[in-house]
């Protein structure tokens, strides 16, 4: 499937999921009104994933796995609006590639920074 032309993917973001690159381009309001509600829901389970995916992962109900490919597909949709719901429930991705794609569609929400990007201690 090839994203749709009408979206700037030159600057985008890719995911790898059943071993194919996706992008994400940054999240347009379409998307944003799922994705952000959702991370905010899983804000302790993103807590935990930072701190030992593995161990995080395990830990996962099917309530929050479900959140994320919630997350993941509406952010896969920015570029590939065709992409329905049963053909992504269908790809053969990996837990662990889906917990990369969450990072990085939780950066492209813009609404969470980036841990390098804090300012350095003794700056404000």
């Amino acid at each position: 499937m090839s994203p749709d032309p009408q979206i700037d993917c030159a600057n985008a973001a890719v995911v790898t999921l059943a071993g194919r690159e996706w992008f994400v381009p940054v999240l347009a309001m379409r998307q944003a009104r799922i994705v952000v509600p959702a991370l905010m829901r899983l804000m302790p389970v993103l807590q935990n994933l930072q701190n030992g995916a593995a161990e995080g992962a395990a830990q996962l109900s099917e309530a929050e796995f479900d959140a994320i490919l919630d997350v993941v597909y509406a952010a896969l949709t920015r570029a590939y609006p065709r992409l329905s719901r049963d053909a992504f429930l269908d790809l053969p991705a990996s837990t662990p590639e889906l917990i990369a794609a969450l990072a990085v569609v939780t950066r492209q929400t813009g609404f969470f920074k980036p841990a390098e990007a804090e300012a350095p201690a003794g700056e404000a």
